[in-house]
């Protein structure tokens, strides 16, 4: 079961939690550095602390790295003491919750999409307009799930021993 953050809801980005909350949305391609196991589980690690104190879910997006830093630094600061810098907590953000996308089977993938597309019906606070403008606009990032998963595939091999922790703190609740 999918669980969408109700706090991300009233930021007005509906289409953005829809597809963050299943870490679907947007991506960094161009990386300096091959992510490396330590690295992996490391950046596991620190976003399941954040996840259960902050009460949130795990998205990915090409701010979702800044945010979490953010988060981190004005909390408990674990990314620096795992080693990362600003920077570098991106790339290896970025390179994991990308490995992680290419570990979810095209099937799932488009189930979720169902059910993102069913979540947007079910929402009553919005009004048929604001709805129209959500679908519209999770179907047009429907296109970045290849880019996504073929810039993950590179990592996925490394990230596949994690794909069950981050499942917890992404997709299901």
């Amino acid at each position: 079961m999918l669980l969408i953050d109700t706090t991300t809801l009233k930021k007005g980005k509906l289409a953005a939690a829809l597809l963050l909350s299943a870490g679907l949305l947007g991506f960094s391609a161009g990386t300096a550095t091959a992510l490396n196991a330590r690295d992996a589980q490391a950046v596991v690690t620190v976003l399941e602390k954040l996840a259960a104190e902050t009460g949130g879910s795990v998205y990915y997006d090409e701010d979702a790295a800044q945010e979490w830093f953010e988060i981190d630094d004005e909390s408990s600061q674990l990314i620096p003491a795992a080693g990362f810098t600003q920077s570098s907590w991106k790339e290896a953000f970025d390179q994991t919750m990308t490995g992680f996308i290419a570990t979810i089977p095209q099937v799932e993938l488009e189930q979720m999409i169902n059910v993102f597309m069913e979540k947007i019906g079910e929402l009553g606070k919005m009004t048929p307009q604001q709805k129209q403008e959500a679908t519209e606009a999770l179907r047009a990032e429907m296109g970045k799930f290849d880019a996504i998963r073929e810039a993950g595939a590179r990592y996925q091999d490394i990230v596949s021993p994690y794909a069950q922790r981050l499942r917890k703190i992404s997709l299901q609740k």
